[in-house]
């Protein structure tokens, strides 16, 4: 077995959110939807939800342990009400579903500022972000300023979407590898738009990864570098939307850095090992260092092992894992 279908296994059984729980997802999301439609504050108003963040990017994962729980953010883009503030269309989206009869005890706005949540308990949580479109732009809810701020959803994932071709299509696979990791090992907590834009500034015009292994390490070692620039949380900026930065996502500033660039420093050393080998059994040895026993546990196919590392040279060509058009989500 080469490393290539090592790592087809390894998302497709652990790390890849699976079909039921995409279902589940797809299921709420048009319910949800529905109810908002039929409310006598937002019918009018309503013009249509889009997912949002690692949802809406495919870089997704299943819970990793215990945890049991993943978060969906949606974004509800409405008509413009002059007589509303930006607090009251969190507000009155809130109440809609507060003084309904099945949404009442699983509706959460305690410390959202731009969101309000509905917690399928066990399972998973939606974030409903309201938004307004003004001007030609989208505007979400501050309910803490009582502000509206500009946002760009569909510029930033059309930028993932640049960079993921760029990478051979494998940038997708590698968000979601570094998420497992963070969610695993426990090393770091960055938020997941941090890590999915640091990442994703380090494809480059006319890359040839030739492998999932090969585009891992490359793009771990020029994290790498670009963290080791600095000495406290940078500035990330939005690369689809001038002026905005990501700096509200860092958590608990410079500690929560360290962690980060200590982390993504020992993960770069671990795959650059794993790909300088050319025999196959140290190569799964040394991404098991890095992904835990569950990157290549089965017995039935260890003496399947070629003598050499092949598949992860470039020479090899690039190789697609796993790619199905019918199941984006729970196939790279």
């Amino acid at each position: 077995m080469d490393i290539q279908t090592i790592f087809a296994k390894f998302l497709e059984n652990t790390v890849n959110l699976n079909k039921g729980r995409v279902e589940r997802i797809e299921d709420a999301q048009r319910i949800l939807t529905d109810f908002i439609k039929s409310c006598e504050d937002f019918k009018n108003l309503y013009i249509d939800t889009i997912p949002q963040g690692s949802f809406r990017q495919k870089t997704i994962i299943k819970p990793v342990g215990n945890s049991g729980t993943f978060d969906v953010d949606l974004l509800i883009k409405l008509k413009e009400n002059l007589g509303w503030t930006a607090s009251d269309y969190h507000a009155k989206l809130a109440k809609a579903f507060k003084d309904s009869g099945i949404y009442k005890d699983i509706t959460d706005t305690n410390g959202k500022t731009r969101c309000v949540t509905i917690d399928y308990k066990g399972d998973f949580h939606v974030d409903l972000v309201p938004a307004v479109e003004h001007a030609g732009g989208i505007f979400i809810c501050n309910k803490n300023t009582d502000e509206f701020e500009a946002t760009d959803g569909d510029g930033y994932a059309q930028w993932f979407e640049q960079q993921d071709a760029m990478a051979n299509g494998y940038l997708v696979s590698v968000v979601r590898l570094i998420k497992y990791l963070r969610d695993s090992r426990g090393d770091f907590y960055t938020k997941s738009i941090i890590l999915t834009t640091i990442a994703g500034m380090q494809v480059r015009p006319s890359e040839n990864f030739s492998s999932l292994p090969h585009a891992l390490s490359t793009i771990l070692t020029r994290m790498n570098e670009f963290l080791y620039q600095f000495e406290s949380a940078p500035s990330i900026p939005n690369p689809a939307m001038n002026g905005e930065n990501f700096n509200r996502h860092w958590k608990n500033d410079s500690k929560g850095f360290s962690k980060l660039k200590a982390a993504i420093g020992a993960y770069a050393d671990i795959s650059a090992n794993a790909i300088a080998t050319s025999d196959t059994k140290e190569a799964i040895e040394s991404w098991q260092e890095l992904f835990g026993e569950d990157f290549f546990n089965d017995d039935t196919d260890k003496g399947n092992i070629p003598s050499n590392n092949s598949p992860q040279s470039p020479s090899t060509g690039p190789v697609i894992v796993n790619r199905s058009p019918a199941q984006p989500w729970c196939n790279v």
